[in-house]
């Protein structure tokens, strides 16, 4: 990411690109000031001269706004996450500047909830299986044999493990938290990687262009707006969580918390139905056995399991959610500077 925002290939798009664009945007408004201007000098038409004179400082301040927000970008990109990361006092979370944290967080968020996936869809495979098993059992039983079922089926159906129907519910509502949890993050990473890819810069050109047209000031401000707050505040909020990443995501220990290992479901396990059906019986439908059989010693944590999708969800959803939710709401306080109220559910449909 570093050689996106702040490396040359950044600086020979923003220059052969979005500067172009700019300087094109600024001359076409200019223009059209000045002729406006020149109209209604022509026919004493003082609003028009008015308003030729005021488009004039708004297409400053729009100029002013991209020579600002390069000059940010720029900061931004000096700024490393360990420095960051020392203002707050908190464990170094490594090299690299803003972008690259920001990128690097919704990157471990999107890893941390597809392990989680695996997990618990471990646990939930081997729970489903134990609590299938079943036999019938016949009436007048004459040592291991059943007469009831002699002439006719005469016995009880025992299933003696349908008591883990309530670790297959927990484990249910896990995995598919899970699973939004990752596709939230790949969400917010795709977001991230338009915003890093030129998305938001072309909203600068059209912003500087589009205030200074009539009835438009407050959709070229919404503009100019998106790509400050999407360029600024959005890897900005991201790069802040990333410093607690070594606690949230836990990146020490190979992103399993709680002790779970992930070497431990490196391979499948599982026995085959057709095996299912020969090793487990009625005699040997022991309940040692079985969990021997599906969950080996060390691999059956079904607290850590929970555990690992409810911190899945938090840092794929829930921080992810917030830097997008502040970084709307700043978009309207970006646009009060331009003397524009924004509305914020309107952006949050755009967004």
């Amino acid at each position: 990411m570093e050689s996106v925002m702040c490396g040359d290939g950044f600086s020979t798009f923003f220059n052969s690109t979005v500067m172009p664009f700019t300087i094109y945007a600024g001359i076409i408004t200019a223009t059209i000031i000045a002729i406006s201007f020149m109209i209604g000098r022509f026919l004493s038409n003082p609003k028009l001269t008015l308003w030729a004179k005021t488009e004039l400082l708004q297409l400053f301040v729009s100029l002013g706004t991209v020579f600002v927000l390069t000059t940010m970008v720029s900061m931004v990109c000096n700024v490393s996450i360990s420095e960051i990361a020392d203002i707050f006092e908190v464990p170094n979370p490594g090299g690299g500047n803003v972008y690259d944290a920001a990128y690097q967080y919704l990157h471990d968020a999107a890893l941390y909830s597809h392990n989680a996936i695996t997990v618990t869809r471990y646990h939930l495979e081997a729970y489903t299986i134990l609590s299938y098993f079943n036999a019938f059992i016949c009436d007048y039983p004459i040592g291991r044999i059943g007469l009831g079922c002699f002439f006719g089926y005469s016995g009880d159906n025992q299933q003696p493990f349908g008591g883990y129907g309530a670790q297959i519910a927990a484990l249910n509502m896990a995995f598919n938290s899970s699973i939004i949890a990752h596709f939230t993050a790949l969400n917010f990473f795709f977001i991230l990687q338009y915003a890093y890819n030129g998305f938001a810069f072309l909203f600068l050109p059209l912003g500087v262009f589009l205030r200074a047209m009539p009835y438009m000031r407050s959709f070229g401000s919404l503009l100019i707006s998106l790509a400050v707050a999407f360029l600024l505040v959005y890897p900005l909020i991201l790069g802040i969580f990333y410093i607690m990443s070594d606690k949230l995501l836990d990146a020490d220990n190979d992103y399993a918390p709680s002790g779970i290992d992930m070497g431990k479901y490196s391979e499948t396990i599982f026995a085959s139905e057709e095996d299912a059906g020969s090793q487990l019986s009625a005699s040997t439908l022991g309940e040692d056995y079985v969990k021997d059989t599906y969950l080996p010693s060390g691999t059956n944590d079904v607290p850590g399991a929970l555990e690992f999708a409810a911190v899945a969800f938090i840092a794929a959803v829930f921080f992810p959610t917030i830097a997008m939710l502040a970084t709307i709401a700043s978009i309207s306080y970006i646009a009060r500077l331009y003397g524009d109220e924004i509305d914020l559910s309107r952006i949050t449909q755009l967004v």
